[in-house]
C-alpha cells in the first residue's frame, strides 16, 4: 500500500526546500516553524506525565491550554498550519489553534485546525495529522504560539498528556464559569483560571509558508507522477 501521508510530508518539505533555493518564497517568510511542547516532553527526565481530570461522563471537564514557551517569530507574509502531532493519554477530541498575544495572558486566534477525536485505539502513541483550517496573514513580525481546546459538552474531557515537570509553562482554563474561549479565527483567548500554570502539554502545531499556486501545481504535478511511477 502506498503511504500518501508520508509521500504528501515529503514533498512538503521538497516543496519549501526547493522554493529557498531558487527565491520562490521571499527570505523573510521562507521557513517552517513548530509551535507547542511535543511530545518528547513526556520523556524528559524525572517527568511527572498526567492527563486532565476525566469527567463521570456526565460533568464537563473540558480545558483550555495555550503554550507559552515554545513559540516561533514569523515575518509578514501568509501561512498555514501544516500537520500537528500530539500523544494522548485517555479518549476524548481536541481542536488545535494557532494565536498571537494581544496583551499578558490573552490572544487572538489566527488559524483553527481540524478537531480530533481520540479513541482507545489511539492512546499513548505519538499520531501526526494534517493540520487543516484556512491560511493566515501577517503584515508585520509576529510572535505566534500553540494552543489546544476541547468542545464543551457533557461528557468532555481533555485527552492530551501533560508533563508537570517540564520547566516550561502554559496559560490554562477550565470550564468551570462557563465561559471557556471557543476555537474561532480572530476570536479572543483570555480569563485563565491558571494563567502561567507550571507544566507543558505533549502536541506541536508545524506552520508553513502558504506556496504560491503556481508552485503548488508543480509539486502536486510532480506527485502524481511520483505515486503513479509507485504503483
Amino acid at each position: 500500500m502506498i503511504n500518501l501521508f508520508g509521500i504528501a510530508k515529503a514533498f512538503i518539505a521538497l516543496l519549501i526546500a526547493v522554493s529557498m533555493t531558487f527565491g520562490l518564497i521571499a527570505s523573510s517568510h521562507a521557513q517552517l516553524v513548530t509551535v507547542g511542547a511535543g511530545t518528547g516532553i513526556l520523556g524528559l527526565p524525572d517527568p511527572n506525565n498526567q492527563v486532565d481530570t476525566p469527567t463521570d461522563g456526565t460533568t464537563d471537564q473540558s480545558r483550555q491550554n495555550l503554550d507559552q514557551d515554545f513559540t516561533a517569530t514569523l515575518g509578514p507574509g501568509t501561512y498555514e498550519g501544516a500537520v500537528w502531532t500530539y500523544q494522548a493519554g485517555q479518549t476524548g477530541s481536541v481542536i488545535p489553534y494557532i494565536a498571537f498575544s494581544t496583551g499578558a495572558d490573552s490572544y487572538e486566534i489566527l488559524a483553527v485546525g481540524t478537531q480530533v477525536d481520540v479513541d482507545s485505539s489511539g492512546l499513548n502513541v505519538d499520531v501526526t495529522v494534517l493540520f487543516g483550517g484556512s491560511p493566515f496573514t501577517l503584515t508585520s513580525s509576529t510572535e505566534i504560539f500553540g494552543g489546544i481546546v476541547n468542545p464543551t459538552v457533557a461528557g468532555s474531557q481533555n485527552p492530551i498528556w501533560t508533563n508537570l515537570n517540564s520547566g516550561n509553562t502554559v496559560d490554562h482554563d477550565n470550564n468551570a464559569d462557563g465561559n471557556l474561549s471557543p476555537a474561532v479565527v480572530g476570536g479572543t483567548v483570555d480569563g485563565f483560571g491558571h494563567a502561567n500554570l507550571a507544566r507543558s502539554y505533549a502536541f506541536s502545531i508545524d506552520v508553513v509558508p502558504e506556496p504560491s499556486t503556481g508552485l503548488m501545481i508543480t509539486v502536486l504535478s510532480g506527485l502524481a507522477v511520483f505515486v503513479m511511477r509507485r504503483r
